[in-house]
């Protein structure tokens, strides 16, 4: 249909809604909502946003063998920072819901600095204050045992950071009874690893079992729970 110049103006200019103005100038269109729910009407409120984010960026972690440190100990050399982008989206939002998001940039406003661990890699034997690997996981047998965990500070450790063998108190050392363990036992304790029987404490007793750690916390960390200790080779 060709509808002239002055037609055309107050098709266009005197209505109030798209509907009405394309029902006006003859191109007013319908879709089923079977063939397609989800596309908007003519009535709908479509619109586009540019949308901007800022968006931490995790640090990596490198990990360095040492055998300054007993296995299953690390210690932390440099501490990660996490790094940050400027994200830009392009939003569509349908009757303010949002219903599409798009990437269209992103730029580094810091970079993310890597987290430097040591992890311990030291082979011993109890003798020198060392744990042997040899021996690892051919226990003669297998025990479960109640655990519980001290650490090195005097004020939790009868006021000394060593045990009753000399030895500094620390992850890798463990506390036993002698009469069901005998000091000096090369152990596996899973969830823990490998230790050596070197200390004993006046509630130790039977099938109780002290995992030394390097921190307080650690130490608080394992509370009171079953543990099966491998005594090994």
């Amino acid at each position: 249909m060709v509808h002239d110049g002055a037609v055309w103006r107050r098709a266009c200019f005197g209505v109030t809604s798209v509907a009405a103005m394309l029902a006006a100038v003859g191109l007013q269109r319908t879709w089923s909502a079977s063939a397609d729910s989800n596309r908007p009407t003519a009535d709908t409120e479509v619109s586009i946003r540019i949308v901007e984010v800022r968006e931490p960026i995790a640090f990596p972690t490198v990990e360095r063998r040492t055998t300054e440190l007993r296995t299953g100990t690390t210690k932390t050399l440099r501490s990660g920072v996490t790094g940050l982008a400027l994200v830009t989206y392009r939003v569509t939002v349908v009757q303010d819901r949002e219903t599409n998001r798009e990437l269209v940039g992103r730029k580094v406003l810091r970079e993310p600095v890597s987290q430097i661990v040591q992890v311990g890699a030291a082979s011993v034997s109890p003798a020198r204050g060392k744990l042997a690997s040899r021996g690892y996981f051919t226990g003669r047998r297998v025990v479960t045992m109640i655990a519980t965990g001290y650490d090195p500070s005097p004020a939790s450790n009868g006021g000394t950071s060593r045990t009753s063998t000399g030895l500094k108190v620390g992850h890798g050392v463990v506390a036993v009874d002698p009469r069901f363990i005998p000091i000096g036992t090369k152990l596996y304790i899973e969830g823990y690893g490998l230790a050596v029987a070197a200390d004993v404490g006046g509630a130790i007793k039977g099938n109780r079992i002290d995992l030394g750690h390097d921190s307080a916390r650690g130490a608080r960390n394992i509370g009171r729970r079953l543990v099966r200790v491998h005594i090994l080779d």
